[in-house]
């Protein structure tokens, strides 16, 4: 009998699910966001403030972000962008996260779970990923018992169904040793309080829900349970305990149709319970191992930590917010009568370029008459665009050239969005249609309010952020952003 062990690639294994989460056994390795430099002398270093840097990588991807249209239904001229300016958003992006800080935000009660998820979650696929370095090997003639058991299987589905088996066994016989080495103890006589707890948020809620809400959510376990409620201890190990606000996270993370339908009783409880108990004792040896000192998952939690402190004080400050009354709001429109109309627009076909020489050479091919489509079906990186319509809301900053083109006229070469970068096109302008005023209605009234509170809250953001940045001291380097340009950083991006 041929006994060759049989692999796959790493990525076609099976993911098991702890709790709601998905701790993937034996998929592609944890990709991880690189350690921020350290605010010492490292040329990647562009900014400095607090105890936290900015590095150029972080500079260019925000400069990308930055001159890419924003998702507005009446955009505004685009203004040009600098690493400059851009690094001095980031700046005060940081400076309100270390506010955040100050203000002791990270105790909320939201934000300590979501970066506690993270790094549990991080953490448990370290230990796992140490576990199973690569797929494990099965014996062909496990993989020709199943061949002949369910004849209609490729032999590649039944390596996979063996590899699946032997990581569950040999999963299930590593989780049966922690549980040993941590003393896991189950709580057993709480369960029926808490099959009970878990009818009263499911069936008498105190918040209302909407319509076809059937489900707890994440606000109940905050506001419905009592302190004592929540810290009704479910299991015991060594280092920690698992109480009744964890079972009750553990069921939120997972989507609605999901949730078992068997917990109003102690066994389902209990079944919850076995299931949810995977994360915190992978965590714990995870922690014994030491990778929770990992630089690695420190930056990434630190940065974790910064978004969501960031959001935090953005929030808050933006309470202050007013919404305009609706003298107000007609007076807007009236001054903005241009801004508040149908959209001009633009009929186009174009040739996508690899880079400027190759615009260059399309460019001189038409201009000695040469057929537009004909060059475009043969050269253009994207040969099935047919022409369409564009805007200043797709086009931002590439939309005054276009705009200057006369119908029938061939431009170029000229920029343009292509993918998640950019490159150089031929322009072909079919049709133009100018930009249409519109009467005063209800329904723009309404688009006129939230473009009024979309600019009032960040003209109230900008002028927190300069407070922010005269209160935290902070350093530029100058030298390291000179030249910094987005389109060419842009431009090199690969799709």
């Amino acid at each position: 009998m041929n006994t060759k062990p049989h692999f796959l690639s790493v990525a076609a294994l099976p993911a098991i699910l702890v709790a709601g989460t998905a701790l993937v056994l034996l998929a592609q390795p944890l990709v991880q966001e690189p350690p921020k430099e350290s605010a010492g002398d490292s040329p990647n270093v562009v900014a400095k403030i607090g105890d936290s840097v900015i590095t150029r990588a972080e500079l260019e991807e925000r400069l990308v972000r930055e001159i890419r249209p924003h998702e507005e239904e009446f955009p505004t001229e685009a203004k040009p962008v600098t690493a400059a300016a851009t690094l001095q958003v980031l700046l005060a992006e940081k400076a309100m996260s270390l506010e955040g800080r100050k203000l002791g935000y990270l105790k909320d009660d939201a934000i300590h779970q979501r970066v506690q998820e993270l790094e549990q979650s991080r953490l448990a696929m370290m230990v796992q990923e140490s576990l199973f370095p690569g797929p494990p090997a099965v014996e062909a003639g496990e993989v020709d018992r199943l061949l002949k058991e369910r004849p209609g299987l490729k032999r590649e589905q039944a390596t996979l169904f063996a590899q699946r088996a032997a990581v569950l066994k040999i999963f299930t016989e590593f989780y049966g040793k922690l549980t040993g080495k941590f003393h896991l103890q189950k709580a057993r006589d709480n369960f029926a309080t808490a099959a009970q707890i878990h009818q009263r948020l499911l069936l008498k809620p105190v918040e209302k829900r909407g319509p076809g809400e059937y489900w707890i959510k994440n606000s109940q376990v905050r506001n419905e349970l009592s302190e004592k409620e929540k810290s009704l201890v479910l299991a015991t190990y060594e280092g920690g305990q698992f109480t009744l606000k964890d079972w009750f996270q553990a069921i939120c993370n997972m989507a609605p149709p999901r949730r078992p339908s068997d917990t109003r009783t102690p066994a389902g409880v209990e079944r919850l319970l076995d299931s949810a108990l995977r994360l915190p004792i992978l965590v714990a040896e995870a922690k014994t191992r030491g990778y929770d000192k990992d630089p690695k998952l420190r930056a990434e939690i630190r940065q974790r930590e910064d978004q969501e402190l960031l959001y935090k004080v953005q929030e808050e400050k933006l309470k202050g917010a007013k919404e305009p009354t609706a003298e107000q709001i007609k007076a807007y429109f009236e001054k903005n009568r241009e801004r508040f109309g149908q959209a001009a627009k633009l009929k186009i076909s174009q040739i996508w370029c690899e880079n400027p020489q190759v615009a260059q050479e399309i460019k001189a091919a038409l201009d000695k008459g040469e057929n537009f489509e004909v060059l475009r079906k043969a050269r253009s990186l994207q040969k099935d665009e047919e022409p369409h319509n564009v805007s200043a809301i797709g086009e931002g900053l590439f939309w005054a050239d276009l705009w200057k083109a006369d119908p029938n006229q061939t431009i170029g070469p000229i920029r343009g969005f292509y993918g998640s970068g950019v490159k150089w096109r031929i322009v072909r302008v079919l049709e133009k249609t100018p930009a249409q005023a519109q009467p005063y209605s209800e329904q723009l009234a309404n688009s006129v309010k939230w473009t009024m509170i979309s600019e009032q809250r960040q003209r109230l953001l900008e002028d927190y952020q300069k407070e922010l940045l005269a209160q935290y001291p902070h350093e530029v380097c100058a030298d390291r952003i000179k030249g910094m340009d987005p389109l060419e950083i842009a431009a090199g991006r690969k799709d």
